[in-house]
């Protein structure tokens, strides 16, 4: 049976988009409020369970689906076998994970792991389950539905969660929530698809598929070490309750970078794709997405930085006090990392796609060095050697690109100075308010003074600043109101 494509390219990217928002501001909010009733340690424990949740789908179930999307026209007997291999592997992965529960707890120093893990597993066996359902709707353009279906398996395994944890359920009840929430995607995925799938194993589509699957397992598992490596040394480091801060740290900082990135990112790929081998194209092309990348975020990422103290305890409460100095460092790798992955889709672009491999590892390798390093000096120190990693190895990357590009310093400078003086003047003019606000005044009336700086100040440096780079180049003041455009769009 083959499903009739629900719509085209704008609309399928427009559902993507709300999928991903939904998914971030739902699971924003939910982790806000059970972050209320539940301690870092519960959240530190459930955060190294996902970690293999998380390779698990990266690096198996994800090059398993591969041969759906490189395929022309897929036929069901190929969904079929996608289907009995990611659920073999499922079961595998989720017995291994179950009954390995007891070793790791012992690796991480944190008894009370070993029942997070096992009931986790379970999930495996769903997210096995569940792969060539998303595989079929994605190859079809049904990206309406699997935003529905996000957004209602997260709601409803969030108050499943939310409602156990008022009960005293402390980390099991993230446990049920996160497997409450794979279960119902499932179901709901079954019957948005209204496909059965059926037993395949067929050798001649392994040995046919082969290298594609081992090259997309090998890239995703480089991929898991560099977004998530640094939770997995906290874990192993500093124990559980550091994760938990750590994770909502990076939480805070991240939900930017999903956002604003993210979607800069999307619009980057057909940007670059059009600009073909054309390098006046791709250079303008990326030094306008590089500037309104940093005109809307890196503003939101100094006010993170600065006013880290009220925003945790105003939101989350005030034993989550000890993750705001984590936030300043992580905002720093956040702008960072935004400009890193639009660099590599660039050197994807280009043809150059050994680059970001070579660049990812040096920086894995830097980072692990520095955080057994500095780990001793707590959750801080080892965020800065997770930033100081990329400091180091971000000039190499940069240099590169703009060798290929032609791009030289005055380019750059005249892409980036309005926003990233906005900034940096921002961030002064934040740190100058908290110094002469008084540290017993309310957290709530002084965040909102730190909006209306920041509403008042940040565009005023940048149009004065940006006023003055027109009179050179003209280029910017675009790149200013399409800027504008995308925070009002963001915004609505």
């Amino acid at each position: 049976m083959k499903l009739k494509q629900s719509g085209g390219v704008a609309s399928g990217s427009m559902w993507s988009i709300v999928d991903n928002l939904a998914q971030q501001i739902l699971s924003f909010v939910i982790f806000a409020v059970l972050a209320r009733f539940l301690a870092p340690d519960a959240f530190g424990l459930l955060t190294v369970a996902h970690l293999f949740i998380l390779f698990t789908r990266l690096v198996v179930f994800d090059a398993i689906a591969m041969p759906i999307v490189r395929s022309k026209e897929p036929t069901d007997r190929l969904y079929s076998w996608v289907f009995t291999c990611c659920t073999l592997a499922g079961l595998l992965l989720a017995g291994l994970m179950f009954f390995s529960a007891g070793l790791v707890s012992v690796l991480f120093r944190a008894p009370d792991l070993k029942s997070v893990l096992q009931g986790m597993s379970v999930s495996v066996v769903f997210y096995g389950l569940v792969r060539a359902y998303e595989a079929r709707l994605v190859r079809n353009m049904m990206f309406r539905q699997l935003a529905v279906r996000s957004i209602l398996s997260v709601s409803i395994g969030g108050a499943v969660g939310i409602v156990l944890a008022t009960k005293g359920w402390g980390g099991m009840a993230l446990v049920v929530q996160q497997v409450t929430a794979s279960a119902l995607a499932l179901v709901l995925v079954v019957v948005q698809t209204r496909w059965l799938p059926r037993c395949v194993l067929d050798s001649a589509l392994t040995r046919r598929y082969w290298d594609d699957i081992r090259q997309v397992g090998l890239t995703g598992v480089l991929g898991f070490a560099n977004t998530n490596g640094d939770s997995l040394l906290v874990g192993l480091f500093l124990g559980p309750y550091a994760t938990g801060l750590y994770n909502l740290a990076k939480r805070v900082t991240s939900s930017v970078y999903l956002v604003i990135a993210s979607s800069m990112h999307k619009v980057a790929l057909p940007v670059f794709s059009n600009a073909g081998t054309d390098l006046a194209a791709l250079r303008q092309g990326y030094l306008k997405i590089l500037g309104i990348t940093f005109f809307c975020a890196a503003p939101l990422l100094c006010f993170q930085a600065v006013l880290a103290k009220p925003l945790v305890t105003a939101v989350f409460g005030a034993k989550w006090l000890p993750a705001a100095p984590a936030i300043g460092a992580l905002a720093i790798l956040y702008l960072l990392s935004s400009v890193t992955q639009l660099n590599d889709y660039l050197f994807f672009a280009m043809g150059k796609n050994r680059v970001p491999v070579l660049v990812g590892i040096a920086q894995l390798i830097l980072a692990t060095a520095l955080a057994s390093s500095f780990y001793h000096f707590g959750l801080l120190g080892m965020s800065l050697s997770f930033c100081g990693a990329f400091l180091l190895v971000f000039p190499v990357s940069q240099i590169i690109l703009n060798r290929s590009l032609g791009l030289n310093v005055r380019m750059m400078w005249y892409a980036l100075a309005p926003p990233l003086v906005g900034s940096i003047i921002l961030f002064l003019g934040l740190g100058t308010y908290l110094l002469l606000i008084p540290q017993d005044f309310n957290d709530g009336v002084l965040i909102g003074g730190g909006v209306l700086i920041a509403c008042l100040l940040y565009p005023f440096i940048v149009a004065i600043i940006g006023w003055k780079i027109r009179a050179v180049n003209s280029s910017w003041h675009e790149m200013l109101l399409a800027a504008l455009r995308i925070r009002r769009s963001i915004v609505r």
